[in-house]
């Protein structure tokens, strides 16, 4: 009779710990169902390897477009929240960036020395030639610059025949690495909308401006996401986060070099993170890539729901058509971001 009875309160034992879970797992999925625009979900499906994605409403800002994603990694949430705020794409196979640095909102003097473009590796020369086209008197037309950057690399960088080419090289990347601190530093003492806007053909831009665009797109995320978005460095009178730290990587924006300058935060609990990774600053091409990560904990590891907005100079004339075509290009780069940070887990670090 004892161990019949020892059964007996195993077997509740069991179902108990399988409601339990069981619980934990349909919360988060009702979350994100409640959240999200995304089509009916099964968590089984998510745990085999599937990837889900939406392309969100084009919405009333010209320049954006948006994606919602979901997905899951098989670790649990505070590692899989850790590699997404320090993930560095040069240490995985077939990242199109070849330098990454990461450093202190607050401490940013030395991160910006180790820009190293060079006219050796091809997809530099774009950047390099435009820096050095300016530098001999022409115009900023392909650069994200304001008239004191261009002024700065005129006076900085020397002209053709007036030294070496590497010392040419080496001014422009001193010149490079010191407009994009400036930009670091307005960030981390003042907030996004402090960022100086830069000229992109016949208009300035404004990454605060950007930045409150791309935001609306997605209603019901603009809401989950409200209190990290309002936190600092974004609002200069925010709260701070429990983690925050900026960034600057070479990335391949259509066929040549773009430089990239960033900021992610992170707010942390048992069961759910939340975060937030925006690049504010781009050389050239786009305007603004902007992140948010919805972390929840189930059980077997975590469940995340992805919203990326990007900005771009979209042709109005076109009739939408340029914007498709965009959001096919974010969706697929999206869907090998994901395959690649999800392999991650699979190895050692």
């Amino acid at each position: 009779m004892r161990w019949q009875s020892l059964g007996r309160d195993l077997a509740g034992i069991a179902a108990v710990w399988l409601a339990v879970n069981t619980a934990r797992a349909a919360a988060p999925m009702e979350e994100l169902q409640a959240l999200s625009h995304l089509p009916a979900i099964d968590l089984a499906q998510l745990k085999s390897g599937k990837i889900i994605t939406q392309r969100g409403s084009e919405g009333d800002f010209a320049r954006g477009i948006s994606l919602e994603s979901c997905y899951f990694i098989p670790a649990p949430i505070a590692e899989v929240g850790k590699r997404l705020l320090h993930w560095d794409p040069t240490k995985h196979p077939g990242s199109d960036t070849r330098l990454y640095r990461e450093y202190p909102l607050n401490s940013s003097r030395e991160a910006f020395q180790s820009v190293r473009l060079s006219s050796r590796i091809e997809n530099d020369r774009w950047l390099l030639d435009r820096t050095f086209s300016i530098a001999d008197g022409g115009a900023a037309n392909d650069l994200h610059l304001t008239a004191a950057e261009v002024e700065l690399i005129r006076k900085t960088v020397p002209k053709e025949g007036a030294a070496s080419a590497q010392a040419r090289e080496a001014r422009a990347n001193d010149v490079w690495g010191a407009i994009l601190r400036g930009r670091s530093d307005s960030l981390a003492t003042s907030g996004i909308g402090a960022v100086v806007p830069y000229r992109d053909s016949d208009k300035s831009v404004s990454p605060g401006s950007e930045f409150r665009g791309l935001v609306p797109l997605n209603p019901s995320a603009a809401k989950h996401f409200r209190a990290l978005l309002n936190s600092r460095p974004f609002s200069s009178s925010g709260s701070a986060p429990n983690e925050s730290l900026g960034y600057w990587e070479t990335s391949i924006v259509r066929g040549h070099t773009t430089l990239q300058l960033g900021v992610f935060t992170a707010r942390e609990s048992t069961d759910s993170w939340q975060l937030v990774d925006c690049v504010y600053y781009p050389t050239d091409t786009y305007f603004m890539a902007l992140d948010c990560f919805q972390l929840w904990s189930v059980d077997g590891g975590t469940l995340v729901w992805q919203v990326g907005y990007v900005s771009a100079p979209f042709r109005n004339y076109l009739g939408g058509v340029d914007r498709y075509v965009a959001g096919k290009q974010m969706t697929g780069e999206t869907i090998d971001t994901i395959k690649a940070f999800r392999a991650s887990f699979g190895k050692g670090r």
